[in-house]
């Protein structure tokens, strides 16, 4: 979105906001203690916005003060439509076989099986004890 402000040195400062403002294209000392808020919020891209305009001086500028939630759903939008075609994050996780585990060690770059030329190592999982743990006998009391 074009900006509505004019930066004109040669021109006086006027206010035809929501048409067009012109405004000297430096601030005064005047403007720190009379800037004014004109007209409603607008968004510009990504951002929110408004106008402040010196009483004084007439000096205006554009205001940013928080994120469009239009341009963060559709940054979102995208990144889902990214993550569904990755198959990342869009469903059940998935379980690999052990062949796509094999191609995918062969396709970065270990032609031969494992990183030393060898055969893959194989993984053995931890075993637990499924006997239940003895109880515990009563402390006599000092009684």
């Amino acid at each position: 979105m074009e900006s509505i402000i004019e930066y004109r040195n040669d021109q006086l400062a006027t206010n035809d906001y929501p048409r067009r403002i012109v405004s000297p294209m430096t601030p005064s000392a005047c403007c720190m203690q009379h800037m004014e808020r004109i007209g409603r919020p607008a968004v510009d891209a990504a951002w929110r916005f408004y106008y402040k305009r010196c009483a004084v001086c007439g000096y205006t500028v554009r205001c940013f003060y928080a994120p469009s939630i239009l341009a963060i759903l559709e940054a979102a939008r995208e990144i889902k439509l990214t993550l569904a075609g990755m198959n990342l994050g869009a469903g059940k996780r998935k379980r690999r076989t052990q062949a796509e585990i094999e191609a995918e060690i062969a396709a970065a770059g270990y032609p031969l099986g494992g990183p030393a030329g060898g055969p893959l190592p194989t993984l053995k999982r931890a075993h637990r004890s499924l006997m239940p743990l003895r109880p515990r006998k009563p402390i006599p009391s000092p009684a």
